[in-house]
């Protein structure tokens, strides 16, 4: 048998888990929305993202945030929609995958401990 998870790592990837599965399903719906709609969702998020990226701790998170949006409204443009819209499924479907390992290494933390 393993030697016990810490508390703090377990909250961590469960945090992590829960967080990637979410993600993952709001840019797949977000890679799913009609021309209009992703312009305005996308234009919000962007901004949203870029208020977010001001304090230093979150910089990274409103970085993240400002590029989703920006590659959501980048969808409508019909030139290069194509390549933004599959870079979008790309990226949901790499946060499932993440999230999924995370809460899979969450349970079998979990597990251990019980």
């Amino acid at each position: 048998m393993g030697d016990l998870v810490p508390r703090k790592d377990l909250v961590k990837q469960g945090s992590k888990g829960i967080g990637g599965i979410v993600g993952g399903a709001v840019i797949l719906a977000m890679n799913a929305l009609n021309p209009v709609a992703s312009l305005i969702i996308g234009g919000i998020i962007g901004v949203s993202g870029l208020v977010v990226s001001r304090k230093r701790e979150d910089r990274a998170t409103g970085y993240v945030l400002a590029g989703a949006g920006a590659l959501t409204a980048i969808t409508a443009i019909p030139a290069i929609g194509g390549v933004a819209a599959w870079l979008l499924g790309v990226a949901g479907v790499g946060l499932l995958l993440l999230g999924g390992w995370n809460l899979l290494k969450f349970i079998m933390g979990y597990r251990k401990r019980a």
